[in-house]
């Protein structure tokens, strides 16, 4: 197998609210997405990851380059989730630890949405530690291709930019309702919530709706979007939560 060189790195960061933070939605140059939601209280890490349905995407995670020394790596392929790490310029190899568990993955339209959960700390040195006590900035190293892990050919790139909201901070626990949707999505307010700003963007990252909604009016016409999987940010003052909604 030829030697797989992962150039591209990305800056996002985690911010302390409670018991629970997130990433913003990273969408790659390649078209890819991938999203990571900390939970303190069940202490699971919930990462979402789209691509084509046929490719594989590998992400390395506290790596500015292929040269650092075991970091970690997650890869999806047509084997599934691999949980591997850095070791040089060499394919990297497989952890002795499988700790990611897939607990959904679907294709509509022929994008893959891969949503897989482990625990905060494995104690493996070779695993990310995620944390919802401090400020920290995560550089991220990724590269893709076709069908099993292998070269990447020229999918591969360098950009110092963050996307997504820069306030990660998970707001009051807003619902919604009906999840899957079919023609209205309901939003039940926090108590202490007058309005918020929605952000909808499908499984490519692209935003497809943007609405201020208020407490009184608290819905979303969905008759008109796509079949498929939906990240929805509601936007407050000073936080942000994101749902994950299915159109049928």
């Amino acid at each position: 197998m030829r030697k797989i060189t992962l150039l591209f790195f990305v800056f996002t960061f985690f911010i302390n609210q409670a018991q629970n933070t997130s990433t913003p939605l990273i969408t790659l140059p390649s078209g890819d997405t991938i999203q990571f939601e900390v939970n303190g209280t069940t202490n699971l890490v919930t990462m979402t990851m789209t691509l084509p349905e046929n490719d594989w995407l590998a992400v390395g995670l506290d790596a500015s380059g292929m040269g650092s020394s075991n970091k970690d790596v997650i890869v999806y392929d047509s084997s599934g989730i691999q949980d591997r790490y850095l070791d040089g310029y060499a394919t990297p190899p497989l952890d002795s630890t499988q700790d990611w568990a897939i607990s959904s993955n679907t294709v509509s339209n022929s994008v893959r949405t891969v949503i897989a959960t482990r625990t905060l700390n494995t104690g493996d040195n070779k695993d990310y530690v995620f944390t919802t006590s401090e400020v920290s900035f995560l550089p991220m190293i990724w590269a893709k291709g076709s069908g099993t892990l292998g070269s990447h050919g020229s999918n591969k790139g360098v950009t110092s930019t963050s996307l997504g909201t820069p306030d990660i901070l998970i707001a009051s626990d807003f619902k919604v309702h009906p999840n899957p949707t079919i023609n209205e999505l309901n939003f039940e307010f926090p108590q202490n919530i007058q309005s918020a700003n929605v952000q909808v963007y499908n499984v490519l990252g692209k935003q497809i709706l943007q609405k201020t909604l208020k407490k009184t009016h608290p819905k979303l016409n969905t008759s008109s979007w796509a079949s498929g999987m939906y990240v929805v940010q509601i936007v407050t003052d000073n936080a942000v939560q994101t749902k994950r909604v299915v159109k049928q």
